[in-house]
């Protein structure tokens, strides 16, 4: 992972690698840099997350940042319609997005220096159903190819994906996904008889969650009490466990989060998943919690086994885990105050800095043209 330090004292101080300053580049454009950041759907975690983050920091350093929402199934048209936009701009970060082979060429005319943000295995496709295989048809992956090809930067969510995509890319940088750690107070993790199992995702995604669901059954058969923490917009299809359903918000999650013991990660293993991004990990680590994971992707890169949590790849090894951590007050909070710690790496402030220094290297290029 790559990177030089920047320093930032105020309005057009962050000190660029290559000695570019927003400012400078201000200068140069006789006008404020415009930065578009496109997107499928706006309203997507992995958008707001990443690219919305960004925007605190871009403006404080003078620098317009707009957000371009192509829609699904709007090939074409979407070109069409946000072409002034597009315009505008003098760089556009593709968060997601792979264009057609005669939409890249069009958009090229219009703004030439680009950037690819990724935190899925965009070339693959999640399985229809759980249980199923992920696509990997090759039409999709040569698309990718095509995309990350015209990219100044791709940057990738996590350092597997970054294997993934960098034969495709000229440059890959790795940027995880960024917590806002003041919003996550620590869980206290007291001594209680009943412990709470956290998950957080979209419903979407509670499958995870159900496959991992024999081994909720056999820690009640074994007398553990458990109570499970869904942090959703609904709930999951797991009889016979005590369940709350906490409706998720942003300024909810956190301190829901605080109120659990123990962080639950499940995963498959397959190509799709393998490009995840974590981001349900670092949420734990930032609440405090130490989490049982499955070591897939960037699970295994956020989760220390052992140290900030505890890997687990069967649903037997799951129940050691879940067992071991139940039991013992002690080593939750050990592990949890090291995740706590480990959540510093996720920050806001030094993921906006170092994606301000990969803009400002685009923007200094100007007009230079990359290959088709």
């Amino acid at each position: 992972m790559t990177g030089a330090p920047s320093v930032a004292d105020g309005r057009g101080a962050t000190a660029i690698a290559s000695g570019v300053r927003f400012e400078d580049l201000a200068r140069t454009f006789a006008r404020p840099p415009v930065v578009g950041m496109v997107s499928y759907d706006a309203s997507q975690p992995s958008f707001r997350l990443r690219m919305h983050a960004l925007r605190p920091l871009l403006e404080r350093e003078g620098v317009i940042a707009r957000t371009i929402e192509f829609g699904r199934k709007r090939e074409w048209i979407r070109i069409a319609r946000n072409a002034r936009q597009m315009r505008s701009c003098d760089l556009l970060i593709f968060q997601q997005v792979k264009l057609l082979c005669g939409e890249r060429g069009l958009v090229r005319r219009m703004c030439p220096v680009w950037a690819l943000d990724v935190d899925d295995a965009v070339m693959y496709s999640r399985p229809r159903a759980a249980g199923r295989p992920a696509s990997t048809a090759a039409w999709r992956q040569r698309r990718f190819r095509k995309m990350a090809a015209q990219c100044g930067v791709v940057v990738a969510g996590s350092d597997t994906l970054r294997r993934m995509v960098e034969a495709a890319s000229r440059r890959v940088e790795v940027l995880r996904t960024p917590v806002d750690l003041a919003a996550y107070p620590p869980a206290p993790l007291p001594e209680r008889k009943r412990i709470r199992l956290a998950w957080i995702g979209l419903g979407g995604n509670l499958d995870y969650l159900e496959q991992v669901a024999p081994v909720l059954h056999r820690l009640r058969a074994d007398g553990a009490e458990i109570e499970l923490r869904v942090i959703s917009d609904r709930g999951p299809a797991i009889r016979g466990i005590p369940t709350v359903l906490v409706r998720w918000s942003a300024a909810a999650e956190g301190n829901a989060l605080a109120e659990c013991d123990i962080g639950l990660a499940p995963l498959p293993d397959d190509p799709w998943h393998r490009g995840k991004a974590g981001f349900r990990c670092i949420q734990y680590a930032a609440a405090g919690l130490p989490t049982v994971t499955s070591p897939v992707g960037a699970n295994a890169e956020i989760v220390g086994n052992g140290e900030t949590g505890i890997w687990a790849r069967s649903l037997e090894e799951w129940h050691a885990a879940l067992t071991r951590l139940h039991g013992d007050v002690a080593l939750r909070r050990q592990m949890g105050a090291a995740a706590r710690r480990r959540a510093q790496e996720y920050g806001l402030e030094p993921y906006a800095r170092r994606y301000a220094n990969l803009i400002a290297g685009l923007l200094s290029v100007g007009t230079s043209r990359v290959r088709v």
